[in-house]
């Protein structure tokens, strides 16, 4: 198997950067795209960054390995620019046509 090609999720991510890119450059409507994008590149470095803090154990949080602080900022791509609960509420509300929920 090819080891350079991103997986599951992260490769997910991967195509709708890639799909959102080119709108954005063309002046074209691209909210779904980026913000999919964005949401699933932060739920699988989050699903990582989890994984590793499980492996590690208690290490998990020693300084001298960084996986703490690796797992604090990948926690934070959840968060800001945009919540994933904005970007949910997005989704609902442009593309599935449901009621403004906030």
């Amino acid at each position: 198997a090819c080891r350079t090609r991103p997986r599951g999720g992260l490769a997910a991510a991967d195509l709708m950067a890639r799909r959102a890119a080119p709108l954005l450059d063309a002046g074209r409507p691209c909210g779904y795209e980026a913000n999919v994008a964005k949401h699933m590149a932060a739920e699988a470095a989050w699903h990582a960054a989890d994984t590793c803090m499980q492996t590690y154990g208690g290490f998990g949080v020693a300084r001298e390995y960084d996986v703490e602080r690796v797992w604090r900022e990948v926690r934070h791509m959840r968060t800001a620019p945009i919540s994933t609960n904005l970007i949910l509420a997005y989704i609902g509300q442009n593309v599935l046509g449901m009621p403004r929920s906030y």
